[in-house]
């Protein structure tokens, strides 16, 4: 089972993804970046800091692949919103926006398969 720590951080990353999502359905490009921004900086300082010596070794080798797969989704993310950003023609926003929702999907799914760590 995960400690009470990794748990609220992990919550907490999956509360913004699914804010960040709600903002992406309703193409609000301020709060978009604003979501995005809150969860960098979660990832940054709370989730990485995460202490994973108490972890059983088998659980904790797993959470640290999620961890990789999670941060390399983040960097992808920002490149997508800064595509985002720049976008000036709407079929090349919405195409935008579904790219985000993609990586979101992901990101909330392992969110979803850490926090079922037991």
């Amino acid at each position: 089972m995960l400690p009470k720590e990794h748990n609220q951080q992990y919550q907490k990353l999956s509360q913004l993804l699914n804010q960040l999502q709600k903002n992406v359905a309703e193409k609000e490009l301020g709060k978009i970046l604003a979501i995005n921004q809150e969860l960098q900086q979660l990832l940054e300082i709370q989730i990485i800091s995460l202490d994973n010596s108490e972890l059983d070794p088998s659980i904790a080798s797993h959470i640290q692949s999620y961890l990789t797969e999670i941060h390399k989704q983040f960097r992808l993310l920002n490149v997508d919103v800064s595509f985002l950003q720049a976008s000036r023609n709407p079929q090349t926003t919405q195409k935008r926006l579904a790219n985000i929702s993609d990586r979101l999907d992901t990101l909330k799914g392992y969110c979803v398969t850490i926090l079922g760590q037991n």
